[in-house]
């Protein structure tokens, strides 16, 4: 009985192993990573300049793009002019020739944010229902004034 017992938990444990995934490994070439270390990084670096001084320049017309929804000009702006080459500069690894260079997902997972309306009503339950009367503001440690 130990024998079969000892079998079924071995089977059970070799079962439930996991088994690795071969990945395609690109290969560096030497000249490559020299390209990239004395042109594709200057390059990137000046790219990342020029475009936050074109983003500082621009934010006039960009905030009047900015003004019909979805109200996200400023956010395209930034990642076209100014993340994509500083990622490129900056967080791609040596030698690699992808662009535009994107980190790995399972690394960086965007972070869902709550809408600034919805902090605020929850903070300070200012959400007022139909047929209810609103209520005002309670900071905390301070009590409401009351008119005689």
């Amino acid at each position: 009985m130990k024998k079969l017992t000892g079998f079924f938990i071995l089977v059970s444990i070799i079962s439930c192993s996991t088994v690795a995934h071969s990945q395609d490994v690109e290969e560096v070439r030497p000249g490559f990573v020299l390209l990239d270390v004395l042109l594709y990084r200057p390059v990137g670096l000046a790219a990342t300049i020029i475009g936050t001084g074109l983003y500082i320049g621009i934010s006039p017309l960009t905030a009047l793009a900015s003004i019909p929804e979805p109200h996200d000009a400023f956010v395209k702006t930034g990642k076209i002019l100014i993340l994509l080459p500083a990622n490129y500069t900056f967080v791609r690894p040596l030698g690699d020739r992808s662009f535009p260079y994107r980190p790995p997902q399972d690394k960086h997972r965007p972070v869902e944010r709550q809408s600034d309306a919805e902090t605020y009503n929850e903070t300070y339950n200012m959400a007022v229902k139909p047929g209810q009367r609103p209520v005002p503001p309670k900071a905390p440690g301070v009590p409401l004034l009351r008119h005689p």
